[in-house]
């Protein structure tokens, strides 16, 4: 019997000791991370302020710094020159910005100039060019295929960008009154030119 087996009741107390130290240790779960995000782009604001960049993802974070207006320039795929920079992660429709490059256009060429800033901007500022077909209604090109492009398609009647994850963005497009939305792939951050080595889906 056990109470005769003083070693056993001692085995017993020590196991549960164990697992009462070995669950205080185990980490509580955290709230989830904002969504990491391999892509890049560019700002199309041409309002003489430019764009605000937050320290955090909310339009009542402090503002670190300013992205300078776009500006005009016919040459390459696109009208006009935004600071480019890369996206790192989305929270909310907000994406945190770095490696920012101001367009300067000096005697018909541009320049680019680093900029020292890095925080959140809204997506309704953010553009890129699309080397895709399609647009998905989940970042899966198995999911369903909900938009299709025209080759190095860059749509102007987008609203914003919404959300990223690692080489997907979703888009929000259509009208404020009936507004869509779409995962797409193949994005290309160059504004003079197409991206060589980016592929979307066909």
């Amino acid at each position: 019997m056990a109470a005769g087996r003083p070693g056993l009741r001692a085995m017993t107390r020590s196991l549960l000791a164990i697992s009462v130290l070995t669950i205080g240790m185990m980490p509580a779960f955290a709230a989830a991370a904002p969504n990491g995000c391999t892509i890049g782009g560019w700002s199309i604001v041409t309002e003489a302020g430019g764009v605000p960049v937050r320290a955090g993802p909310s339009p009542g974070a402090p503002i670190v710094g300013r992205l300078p207006p776009a500006v005009d320039y016919e040459g390459g795929l696109f009208s006009g020159r935004g600071p480019e920079f890369s996206i790192v992660e989305a929270d909310g429709g907000w994406f945190r910005i770095a490696n920012v490059y101001v367009q300067t256009v000096k005697e018909d060429d541009v320049e680019e100039v680093p900029l020292d800033v890095t925080g959140w901007i809204p997506g309704r500022a953010i553009y890129f060019g699309l080397q895709t077909y399609k647009g998905f209604a989940k970042p899966d090109p198995a999911s369903e295929v909900v938009y299709r492009f025209g080759e190095l398609s860059h749509p102007r009647d987008w609203l914003a960008v919404t959300d990223c994850l690692g080489e997907w963005a979703q888009i929000a497009y259509g009208t404020p009154q009936d507004e869509k939305r779409m995962w797409v792939r193949g994005i290309c951050a160059a504004q003079e030119t197409s991206c060589d080595g980016v592929k979307g889906d066909n």
